[in-house]
């Protein structure tokens, strides 16, 4: 299975540890590519529409008309046995494509053309905590579909 999540900005160093700890268990079941993009500009000098607008163009670009699944705080909530089943199903597929907004949130645009919209939680999270935690529960998930014990 191939996965690819796109994401605005680039990732700090904190939690570059995390970020390479949980791409080293997941490569044993799926081949997971990040895709980092530019941010949409600067909130000094563009309004936050058009700052979302230029990313969304710049995600639209990247996914090229693939179907996406948007990590977007108004999605819905699900929990981990249920994200396991949606990633089983997506197996079949043969690939997925996750789109993280950047800090200012993502473009009606892309949530419009989402496939599905999922929510980690009612707390907010920066798009780079969300890329970790989605990360988790990827390897989660997988653990879950080959009924492995996950403990971490």
């Amino acid at each position: 299975m191939y996965i690819e999540i796109i994401i605005p900005g680039k990732l700090s160093k904190h939690l570059r540890d995390a970020f390479d700890f949980y791409l080293g268990k997941i490569k044993r079941f799926a081949k997971v590519k990040v895709t980092f993009i530019k941010l949409g500009g600067d909130l000094n000098k563009l309004s936050r529409g058009v700052i979302l607008k230029n990313e969304a163009k710049e995600i639209l670009s990247k996914i090229k008309g693939r179907k996406f699944v948007l990590l977007d705080l108004f999605g819905k909530q699900i929990d981990s046995l249920e994200f396991s089943k949606f990633l089983d199903m997506q197996m079949f597929e043969g690939e997925i494509v996750f789109v993280i907004g950047g800090p200012l949130g993502v473009d009606e645009q892309l949530r419009r053309l989402s496939l599905k919209r999922i929510s980690l939680s009612k707390f907010t999270f920066t798009h780079e905590m969300v890329l970790i935690l989605l990360l988790e529960q990827i390897f989660r998930g997988f653990k879950i579909i080959n009924n492995e014990k996950y403990h971490y």
